[in-house]
């Protein structure tokens, strides 16, 4: 009887030594990447600048690619546009819309090289900036010879703006 003593104090003893149960440590909350820019339902034609934006909480540097809806709810990776880019929580880049046939299907995605989280931007459209209207200095009489300025698509992709 003695020693079933012994061991309840020092079953007793041991379990002061070691506290009320630690509280369940929550697991940190899932990482995420979000594109911001480019905008939805832009227009990027090939070879213009295309801005692209990102949230990043994974702390890991990023590949940013140009994607397209594959018609079975997927996507498909087409080009690499940049390798390695920022781990920062928030980071933008400047790339060239690569040669990829006009289509309304496109995104960026932005990929963690370690862990593979990825996020995907809004579709935009690869393709011809639509046509803004006449351009100003055009005359339709051929009395005058109205001097024909660039076009404002012109504008638009060369001021250092994604056209829309």
């Amino acid at each position: 009887m003695l020693r079933n003593r012994f061991l309840s104090v020092t079953a007793a003893s041991l379990l002061v030594s070691l506290g009320a149960a630690a509280p369940a440590v929550s697991e940190p909350p899932a990482a995420t990447i979000t594109v911001t820019s480019p905008a939805a339902d832009s227009v990027h034609p090939v070879n213009s600048s295309l801005f692209v934006g990102w949230r990043n909480d994974t702390g890991q540097e990023v590949d940013v690619w140009l994607a397209q809806d594959d018609g079975s709810g997927g996507t498909r990776r087409l080009f690499k546009l940049a390798s390695k880019a920022s781990s920062k929580p928030t980071s933008e880049l400047v790339t060239a819309v690569p040669p990829a046939p006009d289509g309304t299907d496109y995104t960026v995605e932005v990929t963690a090289r370690d862990t593979g989280v990825h996020g995907y931007s809004a579709p935009f459209e690869v393709g011809p900036v639509p046509a803004a209207g006449p351009v100003v200095g055009t005359s339709t009489d051929s009395g005058s010879a109205g001097a024909q300025g660039p076009s404002p698509s012109w504008f638009q992709t060369q001021d250092g703006h994604s056209p829309r």
